[in-house]
């Protein structure tokens, strides 16, 4: 008896000490830190240029190295053609994990079910935010569940080659100067820059319509999401003869010169000194855009209305967001949370996407930034002595509003086959059909 019972006692020390080893194994497997637990296999995708694809491709491959037991499979490409594969990833249910997201798309994703609450990984931790002030958090809440994280705030801008005005012996724009200004500066750079040369890459696309829209009151959408937010045709009208002005005069590059670029800011034309201005820029496109040009661009803001009011808001650069097909939606919001709070990986990332929204990152990244880096933060300063508070995001049926706008107001204007009258007379038509929907 006395030798069976020592046995039973070796075997039950045995099996408790095997179960508390196994416990650790399991805690420290699931700690979402440098761990060597579970595999979890992510998919991220993006858009970008081939600056940002290096970036984050570099960013990915630190955030695995330390924490092997995750592997994160990259997918990018550029703007054009990013939604529509999006969309067909959508449909088959296969979004990848992690998803950089725009504003203007950020109703419409939710609405289809197609994005994950992050709140509940803010509130377990997993999704450190604790650094980031509501300014920078609230733009990617829709009835107050977090569906987006910004990893940028950025700002509309105008982009400028300083060195093509002093070679036209034209002043540089400054803060407070109105469309007719731009207009008359166009026309005097393309008239002494030689043939070829143009003072204006021209844009009569909705970006340019909407920052003109709140320069008087308005906004492309009404509250509701159900109708245009603008009553009368003659200010879209106005918008677009303004670059109607300046193609006829010979102020701004034809679309041949321009429509190449295909939205990749890699390929525009004043890289190559076709240019001095672009009309449509974004700040967080600085950074690659003067890397491609191998030469020093300026920002500037849009031009201003006169007795209008403030057209400027800051925004939200780009989000990342967690995929609602997502297995692993907790292993997304901790790289997330990575790609937000890392000094290291943001030290990377060079404040491509926009100014980055942790504090303390973003105070690091100012003292540390590239001269194209100190530019973009100093603009997102200057913008927001312009700005306002910024509209909700785009109503469901934006992205087919804004396809239509490309396809049958701006490009129609550039080739001059369509009047800004007609322009404005179809738009309104077919929009509200599209946004009748909503009703």
């Amino acid at each position: 008896m006395h030798r069976k019972r020592k046995y039973w006692i070796a075997i039950i020390l045995l099996c408790l000490t095997v179960g508390m080893l196994a416990g650790c194994n399991s805690k420290k497997g699931n700690s979402g830190g440098k761990s060597d637990g579970d595999q979890v296999e992510l998919r991220m995708v993006w858009w970008g240029s081939q600056d940002r694809h290096d970036r984050t491709l570099k960013v990915i491959d630190q955030y695995m190295e330390e924490n092997p037991n995750v592997t994160i499979s990259p997918e990018f490409t550029g703007w054009d053609g990013y939604w529509e594969k999006m969309a067909t990833q959508a449909a088959g249910g296969n979004l990848p994990d992690i998803v950089q997201m725009d504003y203007k798309y950020l109703s419409e994703y939710v609405g289809k079910g197609l994005l994950a609450d992050l709140n509940p990984f803010v509130e377990n931790g997993a999704l450190d935010l604790s650094d980031v002030e509501d300014t920078y958090i609230n733009g990617g809440k829709l009835d107050d569940n977090l569906y987006a994280v910004n990893i940028g705030a950025n700002a509309h801008a105008i982009l400028l080659d300083k060195a093509m005005f002093e070679k036209a012996d034209v002043p540089v724009l400054e803060p407070g100067y109105t469309w007719e200004d731009l207009k008359d500066v166009a026309q005097q750079l393309s008239d002494n820059l030689g043939d070829g040369v143009y003072g204006v890459q021209p844009h009569a696309g909705v970006m340019g319509f909407k920052h003109y829209l709140r320069e008087h009151g308005k906004w492309l959408y009404n509250d509701e999401g159900t109708g245009l937010g603008y009553e009368d045709d003659q200010l879209l009208i106005d918008f677009l003869q303004i670059t109607v002005d300046m193609l006829e005069s010979g102020a701004a590059a034809p679309p041949d010169v321009f429509k190449a670029a295909g939205g990749n800011v890699e390929q525009l034309p004043i890289i190559n000194e076709k240019t001095a201005i672009v009309t449509d820029f974004h700040s967080n496109q600085l950074i690659a855009v003067e890397a491609a040009a191998g030469r020093p661009l300026d920002l500037m803001i849009q031009p201003m209305l006169e007795g209008g009011e403030l057209g400027h808001y800051i925004k939200p650069g780009q989000f990342l967001s967690v995929s609602a097909h997502s297995k692993e939606q907790e292993e997304a919001a901790k790289f997330i949370s990575y790609f937000t709070n890392s000094i290291e990986a943001n030290e990377i990332l060079d404040a491509e996407r926009g100014v980055p929204i942790a504090t303390k990152v973003r105070e690091h990244l100012k003292e540390k930034a590239s001269e194209a880096g100190k530019k973009m933060f100093e603009y997102v300063e200057l913008a927001g002595e312009y700005s306002r508070e910024i509209d909700p995001p785009d109503p469901r049926g934006s992205t087919e509003i804004e396809t239509l706008f490309e396809n049958e107001v701006a490009d129609p204007i550039y080739y001059g086959e369509i009047t800004p009258e007609k322009a404005a007379e179809n738009f309104r038509k077919k929009a509200s059909d599209i946004l009748a929907k909503n009703k």
